[in-house]
């Protein structure tokens, strides 16, 4: 169903998320407008289809580097919004209607508890509230930068630098 989304940002990114129906991109992507909503169910949902919030988390449980648990995470963050051309589209889509937004960033505060687990598991310890309020923060740093990284162009290596300097930002308070 790539190619649906593929075709869903092409023509949203013209005409913008509100004036594209779903049986249009259904013809640009040579499916039926059925299979679209058996697939995905709404609009709202093909636009949050991508499962970078999954890929955030599976990306940092592969990681079995000594780095630490910001380091990793701004590395695991940067591979997954960074590394795609489309999270830069998608992201705009997003942020131009406060429905998407809501709803993408509930996708983000849904992966606090998997990421404390995951931080927990690089000190090797059970999750305990330290770890709780390290993936609440990471998320909440990952939110913002993302927001501020698309307005300014979204160039991976500035998302990389921008996380960096939010991370330090947070040990020098």
């Amino acid at each position: 169903m790539d190619g649906a989304r593929n075709a869903a940002f092409e023509l949203m990114s013209v005409r913008g998320f509100a004036s594209v129906t779903v049986e249009e991109i259904a013809s640009a992507a040579g499916v039926s407008a059925s299979t679209l909503y058996r697939y995905f169910g709404t609009k709202e949902a093909l636009v949050l289809s991508s499962s970078r919030t999954d890929q955030l988390t599976e990306r940092l449980a592969k990681d079995s580097s000594d780095r630490g648990w910001a380091e990793a995470f701004q590395k695991a963050a940067t591979k997954v919004w960074g590394d795609d051309s489309t999270a830069h589209l998608e992201l705009g889509l997003v942020i131009d209607n406060d429905a998407l937004l809501d709803a993408w960033e509930r996708q983000l505060l849904d992966q606090r508890d998997a990421i404390a687990e995951l931080f927990a598991e690089r000190r090797g310890k059970a999750a305990g509230n330290k770890d709780a309020v390290r993936g609440a923060v990471a998320v909440a740093v990952l939110t913002t930068t993302l927001l501020r990284w698309h307005r300014d162009g979204g160039d991976k290596q500035a998302l990389a630098r921008r996380l960096g300097k939010a991370f330090q930002a947070l040990e020098e308070a």
